[in-house]
This record gives structure tokens, C-alpha cells and sequence, in this order.
């Protein structure tokens, strides 16, 4: 506790916040509620009291404010703050002798100061992007951070290697609220890598953003490109100049065969060996898009939820509206009863086909788990109405209608 002594003839005060708090700002407890209790405590000598009054400024003391009086003379006093900002407070106490002081005035020194911050910082870490410069991996790191008390540096950015829980730091120290930064990557960094955007408020709020996957591609060096494109009939191992510009294509087409055996393995039910021939696949072809939807796809039918997801955001980075990513990303978060960010990606489908009998279903299911039956009744009424041409989807919304409606019709409330 942040405390004063204040010495008033024969009686002292001591005055402080009483409250879980974190330093701020020089000589300041953050406090982060609306509402608190400023404790103080007097000597006998000076009992009873008869008034205890309390005057805040927010302007460093050259404005003061009546707060009130503390109704009972007993500790604590409750302040309700009326905005967020740098509060300095003072007390005046009265007894039979006289007052502790005088009424504060401009330039009296507050007895206690206190930074009021009660809302959180809201921050959004925006699609992630890899590129070239001087011959080395940049990663470009966009986010929006939005808060009144910021900091001059209150980002900190940082990375892990999935499936690995440990987080490392981006920079040696906070940047600035820019919206931008732009990594260097490691040469030892390949493959997924998750990117966080952390924020710290003055008031001592942290928000984490969600984290955004990238798969990220080693830099050719000179020399290794051709090494790494070696058709397989040539003898000596090793393609010259005239054989480059078709040795790229020959890398794309044993992505697509790695491609095409996947899908048998899943046909197969084999989906272990599928996910192997697809992270393969992507290795040599990053920008593969449908093996990351396909991997991730496997992945949750093996019940790893976690690594799907992450494999559908690689796919949603690289194609933002591809159909089956999205439906995929929505079914994860449905099982993970994460309802609200499965509705947000069926959304992003209904933006650009508002005409996808399937997706207006599956979102009438979401609207009944979040338990909102009157967006469900519409979401199946679309669906059963939009496109005529998709019979399953209009029968399986019908019977979804008919059930809703015989549950309506036969619910009795409690105690009827």
C-alpha cells in the first residue's frame, strides 16, 4: 500500500489506496476499476471526528474538485472515479479542534496520486506476409492497437514454433504503436511460425491479439536453388543453366503427385501417411493452398483440433476467401464451442456467395448452440428458400424447421 503521513497538531493521518496495484507513473498506484475504497487511518487523540471530506484534481493540482463526505467518519471512503486519467487526491479532516487543513487550492500538493484506468487496450494482429529484401526473410507484422493510455512503447511483439508453447521475443525491448513492424527472420527460423501482438496499457492492462500462423520459406542462396530443382534424370546430380527454366516446373509437378497420392491415403482412411506426403508437398511448394485446407482437413478428423486450425489459417492467409478454408476454420471452432469466431468465418463465406444454401444451414446450427433460436429460424428459412437447386440442403433445413417447431409446441414452462 502507497501511503502519507500528514501531521495535524496532536493527530496524524495515514492515507492510502487499498487495492492490488502495479506502478504507473512516478510516485502513482494504477488502479484499474471504476470503483475503490482510499483508506485512512487516525490516532485516538483525534476521535471523533466530525467531518472527513475528500477533493480530487485531475489536472495536477491546478484545479481542485469537491468529491463529498464520507457519511460514517470511518475508513474506508469509496470513490467512484468519474473518468480515467492521473488523480491526485486530498483529505480534509475536521474535529472539535479544527480542520487538518485548508480546502486545497491551486498548486496544493495532492496527498496521494492515483492513475484510474479501467478499460482494456483492444489489439488485432492483421494477416501476416513474408518477403524478400537484400536477400534475406523479412516477415511483415501489421497490427491495430487501440487504447486512451498508451504508453510511448507498449508493443511488444513475439513468436513461437508450433506445436511449441514457449514464446520469444520479436525485439530486445517494446516498440512503438506504429501498426507496423517488419522481422528479420532468423536463418535457424523455418517452417510454421505463430506471430502474437501483445499491449500494455499505463493502467497495466495486457491484451493479447490472436496469434496468426505462417509457414515460413527459406531464402535460395546462390547455387542452392539449382541444386534444390535437379531433375531426377539427370546423371550427374547437379542441372546446368540451359536446364533452369524447366526445372521448376518439374519441382511443381512432384508437388501435385505428392498432392494427388495425399488424397488417395485419404480416400484410404490412411490420413497419418496423407499429412506426410502433404507437409512434403508443401515444403517444396509453399503457396500450395489446397494441401494446407486438405492437411488441416486430415488433422481434424484425427481429432487434432489445434494443429487444424492452424493448418486452415495458412490456407485463409494465402487465399483469404477460399470456401472450403472457411468452412473447414468454422468447424474447428464449433467443436471448441468458440461460437462467435465460427460464425465470423461462415460470414466472410455469405459476404461473397450470400446465395450458399449450405452455409446459411450451417449457421442456423451455430445460432442454436449460442441458443439465439429466432437468427436460427431464419438462417434455416434462408437456407430452405435461397436455392431450390440444393435439394439436401433444403430437406435437412425443412426437418430442422419441423423440429424447432414441435419443440416450441410442446415446451412447458416450469411449474405450469
Amino acid at each position: 500500500m502507497s501511503q502519507l503521513l500528514l501531521r495535524h497538531g496532536c493527530w496524524f493521518l495515514i492515507f492510502g489506496i487499498v487495492l492490488p496495484v502495479w506502478a504507473s507513473e512516478p510516485q502513482a498506484v494504477s488502479v484499474q476499476s471504476r470503483v475503490f475504497d482510499i483508506e485512512y487511518t487516525v490516532n485516538d487523540a483525534a476521535l471523533p471526528l466530525d467531518s472527513v471530506q475528500l477533493w480530487y484534481t485531475l489536472d495536477e493540482g491546478r484545479a481542485w474538485h469537491q468529491y463529498g463526505f464520507d457519511e460514517d467518519r470511518q475508513s474506508p471512503f469509496t470513490f467512484h472515479a468519474p473518468s480515467e486519467g492521473l488523480f491526485g487526491f486530498y483529505l480534509v479532516l475536521t474535529n472539535a479542534a479544527g480542520s487538518s487543513s485548508a480546502t486545497p487550492a491551486q498548486g496544493t500538493q495532492a496527498h496521494q496520486w492515483a492513475f484510474v484506468d479501467y478499460t482494456p487496450p483492444v489489439v488485432q494482429l492483421h494477416a501476416l506476409r513474408q518477403t524478400t529484401m537484400l536477400a534475406q526473410r523479412v516477415l511483415q507484422v501489421r497490427w491495430t492497437a487501440i487504447d486512451a493510455n498508451l504508453a510511448a512503447r507498449p508493443i511488444e511483439l513475439t513468436f513461437k514454433r508450433p506445436p511449441g508453447k514457449t514464446w520469444y521475443p520479436i525485439t530486445s525491448d517494446p516498440v512503438a504503436n506504429t501498426g507496423r513492424y517488419d522481422w528479420r527472420v532468423p536463418e535457424d527460423v523455418t517452417g510454421p511460425v505463430a506471430v502474437r501482438v501483445t499491449v500494455r496499457d499505463k493502467g497495466g492492462h495486457l491484451a493479447h491479439s490472436d496469434e496468426q500462423v505462417i509457414e515460413t520459406v527459406a531464402v535460395a542462396q546462390p547455387g542452392a536453388r539449382r541444386k534444390a530443382y535437379t531433375l531426377a534424370g539427370s546423371s550427374n546430380g547437379v542441372v546446368d543453366s540451359s536446364m533452369t527454366p524447366v526445372a521448376y516446373p518439374e519441382v511443381r509437378a512432384r508437388a501435385a503427385r505428392l498432392f494427388a497420392d495425399a488424397l488417395a491415403h485419404r480416400d484410404a482412411g490412411d490420413y497419418r501417411r496423407g499429412i506426410m506426403r502433404l507437409r512434403e508437398a508443401v515444403r517444396i511448394e509453399p503457396q500450395m493452398t489446397e494441401a494446407f485446407a486438405e492437411m488441416a482437413d486430415m488433422l481434424y478428423r484425427l481429432g487434432d483440433y489445434d494443429r487444424a486450425l492452424n493448418a486452415y489459417e495458412i490456407a485463409l492467409t494465402q487465399k483469404p476467401t477460399m470456401r472450403e478454408a472457411l468452412r473447414g476454420a468454422a468447424r474447428v471452432y464449433r467443436h471448441k464451442h468458440d461460437y462467435a469466431s465460427a460464425a465470423e468465418r461462415l460470414r466472410t463465406i455469405l459476404r461473397y456467395n450470400p446465395n450458399d444454401a449450405e452455409v446459411w444451414m450451417n449457421l442456423g446450427d451455430i445460432a442454436v448452440y449460442q441458443g439465439d433460436d429466432i437468427l436460427a429460424r431464419e438462417c434455416y428459412r434462408r437456407a430452405t428458400t435461397i436455392d431450390p437447386n440444393a435439394t439436401e440442403v433444403v430437406a435437412a433445413g425443412q426437418k430442422r424447421l419441423e423440429l424447432m417447431w414441435e419443440v416450441s409446441r410442446t415446451y412447458q414452462p416450469r411449474g405450469k
